[in-house]
């Protein structure tokens, strides 16, 4: 009799099953309910300048690297010394379990499990994925108010009502999770309580069949970006780092429609080709797909009417970019994790036999380029509040099983 595969093993499984079903109902309505044909796609692509559709997969790449730089400088501020390389295969396992997973839950946890292999605490694994995560809000919000900005007669251009519709909910549902943030790190107990209330209503109302699971998961979220403040404290350079990588990757995100588009047609105004970008990000960001499959494709052609009347035109760009800046990055990013991944694994002996002298390592005193002070990096509580990153640490543990994390990477 077989081995039976486990959970986890099932889960994703599952989560790439329903993935390819999405896929493949997106295309087949498509090519369906459209004029686009194959011969369009060709048509488009040799009418392209190949340097900018080399710069639209340079941005894909820039959109990993980008979150690479940023995980690895908050790593560094929490005193550890990760090597690029490692930071890199943070960033693609985000990147992949986030395009395979509903409301990109996996990334976060797959991105931990990796961190805490190469021997990082738990504590500062989750706090440098909390800490990212709210800059990563943060850089949405502030490209999708630029977009509004520089083009404010775009929205009512958006042909239909629902596709408006999603672009406003993405916009609220991102304010929303920032403002927990923000209510997290400077008003905790206030944010418990309202929780709490809105738990105890969707318990009255049945809708929630544990109170006490979805009480202490709330309490959990909340330290967790409390911690934060703390850190933007001691560390506000690293706050203006983590903040800038996190806006150069939602830029090189999306400029890659921009570049595939102007590459076939550069008589469009790049500056309206952003805005359109941009409006598309937001607003496949309201719901929580697998990488925004369908929903991405539904809005593109809805936004992008604005500057070009062509559907087959529109529709082949919209394939093209989507090859770039979901597929090709979905698969770039699983390889780098899975190569990673098998060296892990083979040099787990090695890294057994050297157990001993790690633990004396460990326990060292710390050279003079440590950003934070031994005490601090070792998970004592941060300025301003009450608990230290090691109780945070445990409890991301918990949750890293259960996938649930707060993501703005859809």
């Amino acid at each position: 009799m077989g081995k039976k595969l486990s959970k986890p093993v099932r889960k994703q499984l599952l989560n790439i099953g329903f993935l390819l079903i999405l896929i493949a109902v997106t295309l087949i309505v498509l090519f369906t309910a459209t004029d686009i044909r194959l011969h369009d796609i060709g048509v488009f692509l040799s009418r392209c300048n190949p340097w900018l559709i080399a710069a639209a997969i340079a941005a894909m790449v820039l959109f990993i690297l980008f979150e690479a730089v940023s995980l690895h400088f908050i790593l560094r501020g929490l005193g550890e010394k990760p090597r690029f390389h490692s930071s890199i295969v943070y960033s693609t396992a985000d990147t992949y379990y986030s395009a395979i997973t509903p409301s990109a839950s996996g990334g976060q946890p797959a991105s931990a499990f990796y961190m805490v292999k190469d021997g990082i605490g738990a504590g500062k694994a989750s706090f440098s994925l909390v800490f990212n995560i709210a800059a990563y809000t943060f850089a949405i919000i502030v490209i999708g108010a630029v977009a509004v900005a520089v083009r404010p007669g775009f929205f009512s251009m958006i042909d239909g009502w629902f596709p408006k519709f999603l672009v406003v909910l993405g916009f609220i549902l991102q304010g929303l999770l920032f403002a927990f943030f923000i209510g997290c790190m400077f008003w905790g107990s206030a944010v418990r309580k309202v929780g709490n209330g809105v738990i105890w209503l969707l318990t009255k109302l049945h809708i929630v069949k544990k109170p006490d699971k979805w009480k202490d998961r709330l309490a959990r979220e909340v330290e967790k970006y409390k911690a934060c403040l703390g850190a933007i404290k001691r560390h506000p350079g690293m706050t203006f780092i983590n903040f800038f990588c996190n806006l150069g990757q939602r830029v090189s995100h999306v400029l890659i429609p921009c570049f595939v588009f102007f590459a076939a047609d550069s008589s469009v105004n790049f500056l309206d080709l952003f805005a359109c970008s941009a409006l598309v990000t937001i607003g496949y960001n309201s719901i929580p797909l697998p990488g925004g499959v369908g929903v991405y494709e539904y809005l593109y052609p809805s936004i992008y009417c604005i500057v070009s009347a062509q559907e087959a035109f529109v529709l082949s760009a919209l394939m093209v970019s989507r090859a770039i800046s979901y597929y090709m990055s979905m698969m770039l990013s699983g390889v780098y994790t899975l190569v990673y991944h098998a060296v892990m694994i083979r040099r787990k002996p090695k890294a057994a036999e050297e157990a001993g002298g790690a633990e004396v390592a460990e326990n060292a005193e710390p050279s003079a380029e440590d950003p934070v002070p031994p005490e601090e990096a070792e998970g004592e509580p941060a300025e301003g509040t009450e608990d230290g990153e090691i109780q945070i640490g445990e409890n991301y543990e918990e949750n890293g099983e259960s996938g649930e994390q707060p993501s703005g990477q859809g």
